[in-house]
């Protein structure tokens, strides 16, 4: 056998295991980070104040929000939004059961809508977030992720869309913190390999938990940005099943 081929063969063994242990390694980044944002170590339940900006050059509108959400191990989690202000969304209300069940209640109509797969990924409120972008499901779920490069401060990986996965962004190049293993950053890229969208996130420490305290979604083509900043963070209260259904959504306040 000549000594190029003997070579080959006995590095492959090695190659193998070096890939092998490279992709158990961003699996375990992604599902640690997954524990601490949706899973056993984050809040059973939360309960915060937002606030919404929306930039479109120099025109920006302001939207106050009030929220809850449910922590459900190995489920999609529950999470209701209220508008408060201004006059022209108030008492509109959000209500996210699982991936394919998000319903909206429109106070003008008196009526709730449930959002069709056809517009999960329609704009969520005149902002740069989608429907689906306000969806709860694990990307794990969906995607399968590789290590691309690390870093002292951080694990930059690559999520690729799985097979039959329905999905609107076809690779998510995600940046995770090695400080507290919570997302700072994704850059998402549609079917056709364009960035479409980047997400810049930071972390909060409420109590033992670190939480999503500020979303940045900017939509790279427009040129526009929506930013979510959460507030007044209250964790494990205890919150009663009826915040999280289509009845609530159509109480005015709480």
């Amino acid at each position: 056998m000549p000594l190029i081929k003997k070579i080959v063969w006995l590095l492959l063994p090695v190659f193998c295991l070096v890939v092998s242990l490279s992709a158990a390694d961003a699996a375990m980044v992604l599902k640690t980070m997954e524990e601490n944002t949706m899973g056993a170590n984050a809040p059973r339940d939360m309960e915060a104040d937002m606030v919404m900006t929306i930039q479109d050059g120099k025109n920006v509108r302001i939207r106050q929000i009030h929220a809850w959400s449910r922590n459900i191990a190995d489920k999609d989690d529950l999470r209701v939004l209220k508008f408060i202000a201004p006059a022209d969304v108030k008492d509109v209300g959000f209500l996210v059961l699982a991936e394919d069940s998000m319903y909206i209640y429109l106070p003008e109509f008196h009526r709730t809508r449930r959002i069709a797969s056809s517009s999960k990924r329609d704009p969520f409120m005149g902002s740069d977030f989608s429907y689906e972008d306000m969806g709860t499901s694990a990307m794990s779920k969906n995607y399968s992720p590789k290590i691309l490069r690390e870093s002292e401060m951080e694990w930059q990986l690559e999520l690729l869309r799985r097979p039959g996965a329905d999905k609107p962004y076809a690779k998510i190049v995600l940046f995770v913190s090695k400080s507290n293993t919570m997302p700072t950053r994704m850059e998402l890229y549609n079917a056709a390999g364009n960035l479409d969208k980047i997400v810049e996130e930071t972390a909060q420490q409420v109590g033992k938990y670190w939480i999503m305290a500020s979303i940045k979604m900017t939509h790279v083509k427009k040129g526009t940005s929506t930013l979510l900043e959460m507030k007044d963070i209250k964790a494990d209260l205890g919150l009663k099943d009826e915040i999280f259904s289509e009845r609530f959504l159509k109480k005015r306040g709480w």
